[in-house]
């Protein structure tokens, strides 16, 4: 299992997280729509990120860290996604 993240736009308004290793299988998938986009303008991507960051905030303060494997803990403590793979 892959150790890191990616948080990947794979179309228009649709925006995925998921392991690196597993591009089929997205954790998270975040779509907006026309509407929300007109509004964004252009900052879905950026919205997304934030969205994601907070459910893995909340989800670090909410689990029992020692039911979780080492590489997933190492991906979910490590907040900053500037470092992973973002296209």
């Amino acid at each position: 299992m892959s150790k890191y993240l990616e948080l990947v736009e794979i179309s228009e308004g649709v925006i995925v997280l998921r392991r690196s290793d597993a591009k089929d299988s997205p954790l998270v998938k975040i779509e907006f729509s026309g509407d929300v986009k007109s509004l964004l303008n252009g900052m879905e991507f950026d919205v997304a990120k934030e969205m994601i960051k907070a459910g893995i905030e909340t989800l670090n303060s909410d689990i029992d860290l020692d039911s979780l494997d080492d590489d997933m803990l190492d991906t979910i403590m490590k907040k900053d996604l500037e470092d992973r793979v973002i296209h």
